[in-house]
């Protein structure tokens, strides 16, 4: 056997090579897949967070209408079943003083779809009111215990000098189906 001898060059340049070569094989396959690694977990750190936000945004809104839902089922414990929306706007435009400027309440009624609820609505015109006297009738609605709310308000000037204000309220409750049954039978 014979063996080969290597010069002093040689030897420097395979040592070189191998070397080389480690640190290609530790760069390419150690380093970069390490690196890839964590910029992926990164990255699904940052999307789970967004998605823990959302989650807690979430859950926030969801107490809210939890919330809402047990003012309202409070509400309709409170009211009793000969409660009706009309009876009750119209005995608080005595309190307030703006029964004389009720031009007409319009009454409706719509059963919400797979649901033991209704929604019970009525559209109040009041002409020629002071705005003192329109005011302490809103508060009026908004602070009864009763949950009803008033769902939209359009105002507009009236009277010679426009010291009048003329104003369409539309009010709303929620009622079971069962008290719409029971005013019906009235």
């Amino acid at each position: 056997m014979m063996m080969l001898e290597l010069s002093k060059r040689d030897k420097k340049f395979i040592a070189a090579g191998t070397v080389f070569l480690v640190l290609f094989s530790l760069v390419w396959f150690v380093y970069l897949p390490a690196v890839d690694k964590r910029a992926m977990l990164e990255k699904k750190v940052i999307s789970k967070a967004a998605d823990i936000e959302r989650m807690q945004v979430l859950e926030m809104t969801r107490l809210q209408y939890a919330k809402s839902f047990d003012l309202e089922k409070e509400a309709l414990e409170k009211r009793g079943s000969k409660f009706t929306l009309f009876s009750f706007l119209d005995a608080l435009s005595s309190k307030s003083l703006v029964k004389k400027n009720v031009a007409y309440m319009k009454p409706f009624s719509q059963d919400m779809e797979n649901s033991d609820y209704r929604l019970s609505r009525v559209t109040v015109k009041l002409q020629q009111v002071y705005l003192k006297g329109l005011v302490d009738f809103l508060v009026r609605i908004e602070t009864s215990p009763h949950g009803v709310s008033v769902m939209s308000l359009s105002l507009t000037k009236s009277g010679d000098k426009g010291q009048f204000l003329d104003a369409v309220i539309e009010t709303q409750i929620l009622a079971l189906k069962a008290e719409k049954e029971n005013e019906d039978r009235s």
